[in-house]
């Protein structure tokens, strides 16, 4: 087991190992551990911006069950090394011990590393992801040169993978882009409220139900400062079409706007940079 310091510096700089995924043209991503909602409720009580589907739906009076339960699996993964067996023992006989991470944990050190990328990154990237039959959630958790990448679905399992941030915009156009998609067409749609968890019928008409909608928030953490509400960023995509909806905090109102590939492309590009600067 090693330092937290130690195991973030570990994980800086992706390096060109076995696990290491394509993800179109020259970017790759270092696949790391998946871990569940339950799980990362023990090893860190702020999941911050980033859905936990499953541990939501839990009723609050059995949450501590299910993390003395999570607490017990991540014992027997040999991801969590406690200190000694009383420990143990006081971690599943005390539930707020649990939930609150009161425990001195020594964590293995990938996921370790992953967790403090986790947390000390400067911002992110939140994207949720709708087609005509599913939804999951991607995260980008910028530090410095390293992008920590989480895949959420709605089976509560969240999927860690290191990448470089400068491929961060490649990597969020091949996350929110659908892969047929093609230019849109026709002039700007208005809509009576900002798309909430439906496609708007407007947008179905044209685009069928081939389509991936994904709406980008791009949350940066400043210390000291309050999180600001940020713009709301909408793209539908699909082989009948591409188009925006730029939704802004409290309004009613929002427009789609038919976008070609590379204006996609570009809107893509821009978010990632905001992310970096």
């Amino acid at each position: 087991m090693t330092s937290t310091t130690h195991a973030a510096s570990q994980a800086s700089e992706p390096s060109e190992a076995s696990d290491a995924h394509e993800t179109g043209g020259d970017v790759q991503t270092i696949a790391l551990e998946i871990l569940t909602d339950e799980e990362l409720s023990v090893l860190l009580p702020d999941q911050g911006v980033v859905v936990t589907p499953v541990l939501s739906a839990v009723p609050a009076a059995e949450r501590d069950a299910v993390r003395r339960t999570a607490f017990r699996g991540l014992v027997a993964r040999g991801i969590v090394d406690p200190p000694g067996q009383e420990a143990v023992t006081a971690a599943l006989g005390a539930p707020a011990a649990v939930g609150d991470v009161a425990l001195d944990l020594r964590v293995r050190n990938d996921v370790l590393s992953a967790l403090t990328l986790r947390q000390s990154a400067s911002a992110v990237v939140a994207v949720g992801r709708t087609t005509s039959s599913d939804q999951d959630f991607w995260y980008a958790h910028v530090v410095e040169d390293v992008v920590l990448l989480e895949e959420v679905g709605s089976d509560g399992l969240h999927r860690f993978a290191l990448g470089h941030a400068r491929d961060l915009a490649a990597l969020l156009l091949g996350a929110v882009v659908h892969p047929e998609a093609s230019d849109g067409t026709g002039e700007d749609v208005e809509l009576a409220v900002a798309p909430d968890s439906e496609a708007p019928s407007e947008l179905v008409e044209r685009l069928g139900q081939a389509y991936l909608r994904a709406d980008v928030l791009v949350v940066r953490r400043e210390e000291g400062a309050a999180l600001e509400r940020p713009d709301l960023t909408g793209l539908f995509t699909g082989p009948r079409g591409s188009w925006s909806i730029l939704a802004r905090p409290g309004s009613q109102r929002a427009w789609a706007h038919a976008e070609t590939l590379d204006s996609v492309r570009t809107r893509v590009a821009a978010l990632a940079a905001g992310a970096r600067s």
